[in-house]
């Protein structure tokens, strides 16, 4: 007799941004504070993360795995995140976020479709 064991998988938050770059120029102020970002989300209560840009690098995208909404708070509010939020008029012109339900991230096909025609 085969008794399989079934765990039901815990819903997870995903977050996922899309920064548009004003222009090349801005390239590499967005990549100082993505650095240290990156360095404190190590650091955070999330699961995963994945970082991405477009071929021509006007459009960066950044997918966070998070337990609960308190966990993405806790970190977008504080630190390094919160002076990027303050500073990014300098270097994006356009900021999205979607937060959508997930056990694990998604690809990066399906993230980026998240964000066709929506203004």
């Amino acid at each position: 007799m085969v008794i399989l064991k079934t765990t039901k998988e815990k819903v997870m938050i995903v977050s996922i941004t899309k920064i548009e770059l004003k222009s090349y120029s801005k390239l590499i102020g967005f990549f100082k504070f993505n650095g240290k970002i990156i360095n404190e989300l190590k650091q955070s209560k999330n699961k995963k993360y994945q970082v991405t840009a477009s071929w021509n690098l006007r459009d960066l995208y950044t997918m966070t795995l998070w337990v609960n909404e308190n966990d993405i708070n806790d970190f977008y509010r504080n630190g390094t995140h919160i002076e990027a939020m303050k500073q990014s008029k300098n270097f994006s012109s356009k900021i999205q976020s979607k937060r959508i339900q997930q056990e694990d991230l998604i690809s990066w096909k399906e993230a980026k479709k998240l964000f066709v025609n929506t203004f």
